[in-house]
């Protein structure tokens, strides 16, 4: 799919051309309505269009989807993240980890805004949310995809392998965080599979 700037003015307007027509990338902000072609810039950039794709399909088609929440700032989270993932995916799942989109100090205001609005999209389309929540405090990230997913009536699945008990056996979690899942929190690959699949059930 080829995507062009949509604005000098605004640099998270894109927008991608189909049948020889024009429209907002971000669905969410701008709309669905075609703008009037008025010789826009095409994107050339290898990371602006990737990060364009992923947002226009966050998804395999035909497979069941889980949005990967949790923190990505460090190598340990990171792997567990892409091994979680790694684990539903060999089983029929697709999901979204956000990761897999990187953004650096060199990244545009556009790769930016990209990632913020695949998330959002992510997320809404989602069959499952899978919460990575380990730690001494949950990702304040995190946290705001659970209460995403909890406002939108999405299943999730919340998942802690730190051994560290910070409230007691059944709260080893923020009270308020642990609530909107009943205080189910996974603590291995092997759980967080089972969960998942009975969630899609």
């Amino acid at each position: 799919m080829k995507y062009y700037y949509g604005s000098r003015q605004d640099s998270s307007f894109a927008l991608y051309e189909k049948d020889g027509h024009f429209y907002p990338v971000f669905a969410e902000k701008y709309g669905t309505e075609e703008v009037r072609d008025e010789g826009f810039e095409l994107i050339t950039d290898q990371e602006t269009n990737e990060a364009l794709d992923k947002y226009m399909q966050p998804y395999e088609p035909g497979k069941p989807s889980v949005y990967m929440a949790g923190p990505l700032f460090n190598e340990g989270d990171r792997f567990v993240n892409q091994n979680n993932s790694d684990m539903l995916r060999r089983n029929g799942f697709t999901t979204f980890l956000p990761q897999e989109i990187v953004i650096t100090n060199k990244s545009s205001e556009l790769v930016k805004a990209a990632c913020f609005f695949m998330d959002l999209k992510a997320i809404k389309l989602c069959d499952v949310l899978l919460a990575n929540c380990n730690g001494i405090e949950i990702d304040s990230g995190t946290a705001a995809e659970i209460g995403l997913g909890y406002g939108l009536n999405k299943k999730m699945v919340l998942y802690k392998s730190d051994v560290r008990n910070y409230y007691n056996e059944r709260f080893v979690l923020n009270n308020f965080v642990g609530g909107l899942v009943d205080n189910k929190i996974c603590k291995n690959a092997e759980e967080v599979l089972q969960a998942v699949s009975e969630a899609i059930r």
